[in-house]
């Protein structure tokens, strides 16, 4: 598990171009958010509650990792709302051993998406919007 966790912040922090380090360190943030849920639901709660430290972590040093472009101020939110979209669930249901398309029934997106009822765990969708949320700053940062 640590070691998850130290090429991941690794990789995340060596990424050679600015366009590359905003989806990495965004998809090793969400990543560790769902793995630390997971395991705090899961009951192994001193785990869990490191990796959810760590990806406020990433988030928080980010300036330091990256120099923020203000007049495109809005490519950082996009990718991180689409990246979230895209591996969240499967990384959360992955680290409790559930069905990759498996929908909860507690929060107001899984409430959402249960009215939905999307063929195979919106999978197509979840795929969409992570290359969304990782072509965007590629393409449009510098």
């Amino acid at each position: 598990m640590k070691l998850i966790l130290y090429i991941a912040l690794l990789f995340s922090l060596s990424a050679s171009a600015q366009k590359w380090k905003v989806p990495v360190l965004y998809t090793t943030s969400m990543v560790f958010n769902a793995v630390g849920d997971g395991l705090n639901d899961s009951g192994h709660k001193d785990v869990g509650h490191c990796f959810n430290a760590a990806s406020i972590g990433l988030v928080v040093l980010s300036p330091l990792v990256f120099d923020y472009q203000k007049d495109k101020w809005y490519i950082y939110p996009l990718s991180c709302m689409f990246v979230r979209i895209g591996v969240f669930d499967w990384a959360y249901n992955w680290t409790r051993g559930l069905p990759y398309n498996y929908i909860g029934g507690t929060s107001i997106w899984d409430k959402g998406m249960k009215k939905l009822a999307p063929p195979d765990g919106f999978a197509m969708g979840r795929i969409v919007a992570f290359t969304v949320g990782f072509y965007l700053p590629i393409n449009e940062l510098k």
